[in-house]
């Protein structure tokens, strides 16, 4: 198997833009499999899953690399052409109308499994907390080769949980990486001083703040602009007073936990 390979045509990549495809490339990167292993771990007939594998095989991203016979029957195990699928940065300018369509169809495939599964846990009270749900978004001032070199490490660390171990209360989930230049060319800004700066954090899922948390900002001068859809929970340590001093601007879309000090410290940051 090669360690690169990139998608090249559009016909590659709109066979690639599904969730399932990607989640059978990702569990035949473990090991070569049958379709009826493939059925097994997915938890899906293996019609369904023949068809995935056939259209990945037709298109040149899975390839069959052992055939075995047990009890008259043909077991045939598959491949991914590469351990790591990417596209070829010249295929998403032209043509672009087809690229950005196999592209919009992958990123609502991802958006509406994740809503699927918020609302799933959303209507079960307290679920939130400890549902592993996250969405985090940042502004990094970056070069290319130090944005390159960033992904790369972060695909190293991943590495290690890419397989099962069966270690307890091991769960599988589904991690999304998206990055993209800001639409709005930065504007030189002058140094703003730390003890002036705020960290904007977004989440939707569960967001939790210890009193460490809130004194560690303190101590690197930051202010915290929250917003949560879900659920957001503070240590009960809080104090009102280091609350009102950390944070500039508290939204929330879900359910509160937090002490009565804080609660009515918090409903003045409301915006």
């Amino acid at each position: 198997m090669r360690e690169r390979y990139e998608i090249e045509n559009i016909e590659q990549l709109r066979a690639i833009a599904d969730m399932l495809r990607i989640h059978i490339l990702d569990l035949l990167n473990q090991r070569p499999m049958t379709v009826t292993q493939l059925g097994e771990r997915l938890g899906l007939a293996p019609a369904k899953v023949h068809y995935h594998v056939r259209e990945l095989e037709r298109v040149g991203l899975v390839e069959l690399v052992e055939t075995r016979e047990k009890g008259g029957i043909l077991e045939k195990y598959y491949q991914p052409i590469a351990y790591e699928i990417g596209v070829n940065k010249a295929l998403l300018s032209a043509p672009a109308d087809e690229a950005e369509a196999s592209l919009r169809d992958l990123l609502d495939q991802v958006s509406a499994a994740y809503l699927r599964e918020f609302r799933r846990l959303a209507a079960q009270k307290g679920s939130l907390a400890n549902s592993g749900m996250s969405i985090g978004i940042s502004h990094i001032y970056v070069t290319q080769e130090e944005q390159n070199k960033l992904m790369r490490q972060f695909y190293e660390m991943l590495k290690p949980f890419e397989k099962r171990r069966g270690i307890e209360g091991e769960k599988e989930i589904t991690l999304s990486v998206f990055t993209s230049p800001t639409t709005a060319p930065a504007q030189p800004q002058k140094q703003v001083p730390a003890s002036s700066q705020a960290n904007q954090a977004w989440v939707v899922g569960a967001a939790e703040y210890t009193r460490g948390d809130l004194l560690k900002a303190r101590a690197e001068g930051r202010r915290l602009r929250i917003s949560v859809i879900g659920l957001c929970h503070f240590a009960a340590d809080v104090e009102p007073s280091l609350a009102d001093e950390v944070i500039e601007s508290f939204t929330l879309v879900g359910k509160l936990t937090a002490s009565p000090e804080v609660k009515a410290v918090l409903k003045q940051k409301e915006v």
